[in-house]
């Protein structure tokens, strides 16, 4: 992890020398078996909570409130004080201390008796390695809880309750964006598969309020294509009127009269939430879709209490507003950097462009559905590109296509004969190539050479008068 990674998902509070905390971290999460994202954002998320933003290792309250709490091993006076939280989850009560001390001797990371030395644990390197303990000895099912991406029973394990669950929640979701840049060094970067389809943002925008349908349709047959048709007709296509589009189903039949080979369907998902299988299809449709080179249109349903949210790294969320949003947004790429997300082209709102996490749109698109390609995923040959990854392989070729049109498409001379006014019939690409090779020879011989050499001869003239 990079300094300023480390900052960014502690939210950089002013005053804290992250420079000097950034081992310590590293070596808790190592400590703690964190070696995939899901658990690094986790434990990001958990300790910038407690901690806030790691500006303390120890807790504020002196401790007495914890005197003679005999659940925490706490049997003497002054116990209270003595053992109270330290490290950025703070680590409370002599037991505690005493477990962890046997923790870390056995693990053969140190020899102190940190029940003797309580206030070690305020140090920074003792005191996350406390943290790292609470997270595999104390709380065993914390990293498998993270896999999961359960934010709500990892936060009970660490608070004992719900305290700034939504808080956690969000710090988890801002630091999965940062995918393998999170994990220690040393740690084993997990793969990402992404894929964006290029697609022009000048028609993102959708040119009525209710024409979200044709909009969508527009940027995906575009990307495709790159042919441009209006909103117009594409809404005359679907049906579209002042209530909008009716049905995902009609979106098929429109999109392979465009696109005969892009053999597109749709789905509708009816369960609200959406089961397990519901949603993994979707994912493999949307990705098989978009590595074939198109984009899936979706209906979906917003709520404002699930008004879809931008996620790394995206840092702007659309604007909805006005109660719930039936909407269609075109899915336009795919990402599993630190979670799966999708890009979204979405011509309704600010900023028209944004990723979304891959469970928030699963669970924004019941009871309505999408319709996606069934087209096979575009493989090129080996060769020169075989060591590209199969997106630039895909965009590569699209330029090699584009180039080699704009080098063969004919266009007809622009020659008109000033004695005929007859315009030429040569035909020429841009690079000038002649494609009437013979007629052109022959008329830059009779007409195009003497004209050059009696205005050279006319120069040279000139030239001797004024001698």
């Amino acid at each position: 992890m990079d300094l300023q990674t480390f900052k960014d998902v502690m939210g950089n509070q002013p005053g804290v020398d992250y420079a000097a905390l950034k081992a310590g971290y590293e070596g808790a999460m190592r400590a703690a078996n964190i070696n995939t994202v899901r658990r690094a954002a986790m434990f990001a998320a958990q300790l910038r909570h407690e901690s806030g933003g790691l500006r303390w290792m120890e807790e504020i309250a002196d401790g007495s409130a914890y005197e003679w709490r005999g659940d925490l091993g706490n049997n003497y006076a002054g116990d209270g004080r003595r053992f109270k939280g330290r490290g950025p989850i703070q680590l409370t009560g002599r037991n505690n201390y005493r477990a962890f001390t046997k923790w870390i001797n056995g693990a053969g990371i140190s020899q102190i008796d940190f029940e003797a030395n309580p206030h070690l644990l305020s140090e920074p390197k003792w005191g996350f390695l406390a943290a790292a303990y609470y997270w595999v000895v104390a709380r065993p099912d914390i990293n498998a809880l993270s896999d999961n991406g359960d934010v709500y029973n990892v936060t009970r394990r660490i608070n004992g309750g719900t305290n700034g669950l939504q808080a956690r929640q969000q710090y988890y979701n801002y630091a999965l964006g940062f995918g393998n840049r999170l994990l220690a060094g040393n740690s084993k970067a997990e793969p990402v598969e992404q894929k964006t389809l290029e697609y022009s943002r000048d028609q993102v925008r959708q040119d009525t309020y209710y024409n979200c349908g044709p909009a969508s349709t527009q940027t995906v047959v575009r990307a495709a294509t790159n042919k441009l048709y209006s909103e117009a007709e594409l809404g005359r296509k679907l049906g579209t009127s002042v209530n909008g589009t009716n049905w995902i189903g009609l979106f098929p039949k429109v999109l392979n009269e465009l696109m005969p080979e892009a053999k597109y369907t749709s789905v509708e998902m009816p369960n609200d939430p959406p089961t397990a299988a519901q949603k993994e299809k979707l994912w493999k449709d949307i990705k098989n879709s978009i590595d074939a080179g198109y984009g899936v249109i979706a209906n979906i349903v917003a709520p404002p209490s699930n008004y879809p949210r931008a996620v790394a790294p995206s840092t702007i969320s659309p604007a909805y507003a006005g109660g719930t949003v039936y909407h269609y947004i075109a899915l336009m790429g795919y990402s599993t950097e630190g979670q799966r997300k999708i890009w979204v082209a979405d011509s309704g709102f600010t900023p028209f462009g944004y990723y979304i996490s891959f469970d928030q749109l699963a669970s924004l698109i019941p009871p309505k559905g999408y319709a996606y390609s069934q087209a096979e995923p575009q493989e090129l040959a080996g060769g020169l590109f075989m060591s590209l990854s199969h997106e630039r392989q895909v965009d590569l070729a699209k330029k090699i296509d584009r180039i080699h049109h704009e080098l063969t498409h004919e266009f007809q001379s622009r020659y008109v004969d000033p004695k005929t006014g007859k315009r030429s019939e040569f035909r020429d690409t841009l690079v000038g190539y002649m494609l009437e090779n013979d007629a052109k020879d022959e008329y830059s011989t009779q007409v195009q050479n003497p004209i050059i050499l009696a205005a050279i001869n006319k120069i040279l003239s000139n030239k001797e008068t004024k001698q």
